[in-house]
């Protein structure tokens, strides 16, 4: 017997737009400095080594900073709780982007003045892009997060069933 996946919220599907867009644009922005910058210069290790420890740190500041959300009000109406999580989840959202595309803008100033290339940038692109799939991509893991903060006060949220994410609890449907 097969289930059949609820259908996405449409605040749900515009996220994950936003969310395309936001990390596509990386991918756009090399496209084109790969024309500007061209492909004979090579990064050096230290810039490297410095655009992978930036990922860390940032990873980090993410983690300790980008899931703090206000909880929901215990006595807010439903219609009220789905409006305020859904501005919570964008404000962190693109927070979360902000703070993960430092490491892209970073690198494609290294490109010029540093003479590192279009693998300069691509470096830091990757890096950025990395930290977006784990932190910015409405997936289980940061709505789950996100969710939790929300409902902190005791005020269920419905960002889960919003994003079509299982609660979290031991027993799971495959």
């Amino acid at each position: 017997m097969t289930t059949t996946p609820p259908q996405t919220a449409p605040f749900a599907q515009s996220v994950r737009i936003l969310s395309t867009a936001l990390m596509g644009a990386l991918v756009f922005i090399g496209i084109a400095m790969f024309f500007v910058l061209g492909a004979d210069d090579t990064p050096p290790v230290w810039l490297v080594v410095a655009q992978v420890a930036a990922g860390v740190v940032v990873h980090l500041v993410i983690e300790a900073v980008g899931y703090r959300v206000q909880p929901l009000d215990p006595g807010l109406s439903d219609a009220d709780a789905g409006t305020a999580a859904r501005a919570r989840w964008q404000s962190s959202m693109i927070l979360r982007f902000a703070l993960s595309e430092v490491i892209a803008i970073a690198s494609l100033v290294a490109a010029f003045v540093l003479e590192g290339g279009i693998l300069a940038y691509a470096v830091g692109a990757v890096v950025s892009l990395v930290l977006m799939a784990v932190h910015v991509w409405p997936g289980a893991r940061p709505v789950g997060k996100v969710a939790i903060a929300l409902e902190a006060a005791g005020r269920r949220s419905t960002l889960r069933e919003e994003f079509g994410v299982p609660a979290p609890g031991p027993l799971q449907q495959f």
